[in-house]
């Protein structure tokens, strides 16, 4: 008999019909389902986790600060899903399992859920390891025919000693500016976490350069001139003129007519889009859609687990040649929006995509070839960016003309032409009023329907929006592809920012303020970074540095909570007079 362990409930049931080829048996024990089917000779049995079964927890039974004594406990204590119970209560019933399969997801965070069941519930130390990066009957079944003999514990112990540094800057954070707000509030409730603070910093700073900003006043020269009955929006060479006289001195030279003076070309070729990771797939979700990274991730979890895209917590802007493309081409065709284009490749002798340089233990998201059925309308734009990423990765490069008409005058006008469509073909619907295919030659004279010289100021930096912000976090590398979008929502939850358009709110402010002046190294980006790039060498096998990073954690925060206990009322009542007004 043997034993595999799930990360999802859907999961397990989609192991249990692809290695039974759908002869298989459901359970039910309490709330919790798992199943059993019998393969050469040999019972198994599938389980699930239900997300995080253990969480860490501490023992101290004072709400005091600061407290470094954790431990790992059954996440029903926490989060109270008391559904979780019975997921554990199940697989301790398979104690004692000679031969078991971690079959969760093959990341940091998938390699922990699967080593607390195997230590705490089942009692064992390791276990075999499926690995995968598409639920398809193709990929389960060559992670099962290729076991691993162990499970990854650089993974196992990167995601322990990431959720066990998490857990003592938040815990220990969150306690200090509650205990200082409540000497003037029982009622309120502040955190502030290790990436939190940075991230709400960078908000701050950008906040700060807007107000600071003092715009350039300046004046431009547009001349709305016919052409092939259309109006062309021309422009003087000089694009800024600092008054209104010298611009109206200049207008007064253009007539009825202007006169093409050069038309200057010069031929681009602009290659495919790289495959998607799990950053620029929110970023594109919130530039088309404006659909929020948090629910980029959720959407695009969904489709994973229905099998429909390969994993989406990725790094990775490569497609590797273990991909049977042929296959998921052959698919796609299937599918009316892509048929034309999916055809075409496949009459190509060789298949090869365009890839980024990004890298990951997993490849960049791209459809599996599986057909969806039934998807939401969001459900159906994230996977529809996906597919179209995929395809467009295997055409040729675009080949444009670029052109800049300028006049006697001084007027210029610029405009692009396809010479070659290439990749853009997949996207022409909504990139086609990007190109023009006018006509311009020298000597040609042009009536003008109006000139005017219009006011102008130079625009602040932009405030970030929910996916330029993560998008900014992964630049700077800190957070994690998955916990990115996750933490911007906690700050929105705390009213610490507000809007699309990323405000800092008053309170989120005073936060920022409040550690700038007294404990800066909270919110200190490159205190983030490193201690990032080391749960990163651990996660790559430099286990030896677990006890390093958590020791210099505990000694920032000791720091930290020493310092707001010191001005504990000092800080509460600023907090306090700001949270009052909200």
């Amino acid at each position: 008999m043997a034993l595999i362990i799930a990360e999802k409930p859907k999961v397990a049931k989609k192991i249990a019909e692809f290695l039974s080829r759908k002869n298989y048996r459901m359970h039910k024990f309490r709330k919790a389902a798992y199943y059993s089917f019998c393969l050469d000779g040999k019972k198994y049995y599938v389980i699930s986790a239900l997300g995080h079964l253990y969480t860490l927890s501490s023992s101290s039974k004072k709400w005091d600060y600061p407290i470094f004594d954790y431990n790992w406990v059954p996440a029903y204590y926490e989060d109270k899903i008391y559904a979780k119970k019975d997921y554990i209560e199940l697989a301790k019933k398979f104690k004692g399992e000679k031969e078991i399969i971690v079959a969760t997801d093959y990341d940091i965070e998938g390699e922990l859920i699967g080593y607390n069941v195997i230590r705490f519930a089942l009692e064992v130390s390791d276990a075999k390891r499926m690995i995968f990066s598409a639920i398809t009957p193709k990929d389960i079944w060559n992670s099962f025919l290729n076991l691993q003999d162990t499970i990854s514990f650089s993974f196992a112990i990167a995601g322990e000693t990431r959720h066990i540094v998490d857990w003592i800057y938040g815990i220990n954070l969150s306690r200090a500016l509650t205990h200082a707000i409540r000497h003037y509030s029982k009622k309120v409730v502040l955190s502030i976490g290790r990436v939190q603070g940075p991230t709400l910093k960078l908000i701050f700073e950008r906040e700060v350069e807007i107000r600071n900003f003092v715009p350039d006043e300046f004046f431009t020269i547009i001349a709305e001139v016919y052409k092939d009955g259309k109006i062309l929006r021309f422009r003087h060479l000089k694009e800024r003129f600092r008054t209104k006289e010298e611009a109206l001195r200049e207008k007064s030279k253009i007539g009825k007519f202007i006169t093409i003076k050069q038309v200057n070309a010069f031929l681009e070729k602009i290659n495919p889009p790289v495959p998607y990771n799990l950053t620029d797939l929110q970023t594109d979700a919130y530039k088309y859609y404006k659909i929020t990274p948090k629910q980029t991730l959720t959407i695009a979890q969904s489709l994973y687990e229905q099998g429909y895209i390969s994993y989406p917590r990725t790094s990775s802007q490569k497609l590797p040649d273990t991909i049977d493309f042929r296959y998921i081409l052959s698919n796609l065709q299937k599918i009316l929006s892509y048929k034309t284009f999916a055809s075409s490749l496949l009459n190509k002798s060789i298949l090869k995509p365009y890839n980024g340089k990004k890298d990951d233990v997993h490849p960049a998201i791209h459809p599996t070839g599986l057909i969806p059925s039934k998807l939401s309308q969001n459900e159906w734009k994230i996977y529809d960016l996906i597919c179209r990423r995929f395809l467009s990765c295997f055409f040729e490069p675009a080949r444009v003309r670029k052109l800049r008409v300028i006049t006697e005058e001084g007027l210029f006008f610029d405009y692009k032409s396809v010479l070659h469509k290439g990749w853009l073909s997949v996207y022409w619907r909504w990139v086609k009023d990007d190109f023009s295919n006018f006509e311009f030659e020298k000597g040609e004279s042009l009536q003008v329907k109006r000139v005017s010289v219009r006011k102008q100021k130079t625009k602040p930096p932009s405030r970030y929006n929910p996916a330029s912000i993560v998008k900014k976090m992964e630049e700077l590398n800190i957070g994690t592809k998955a916990t990115r979008a996750e933490i911007v929502q906690i700050l929105y939850k705390r009213k610490y920012i507000e809007g699309k358009s990323i405000k800092i709110t008053d309170l989120g402010e005073r936060i920022v303020s409040l550690f700038d002046k007294y404990l800066p190294e909270i919110l200190d980006v490159q205190l983030t970074r490193r201690l990032e790039r080391d749960l990163e060498l651990i996660e790559r096998g430099k286990i030896e540095l677990r006890d390093k990073v958590i020791e210099t954690v505990k000694e920032v925060v000791r720091n930290v909570c020493l310092e707001i206990k010191e001005r504990e009322k000092e800080i509460g009542k600023s907090l306090y007079e700001v949270y009052k007004k909200l």
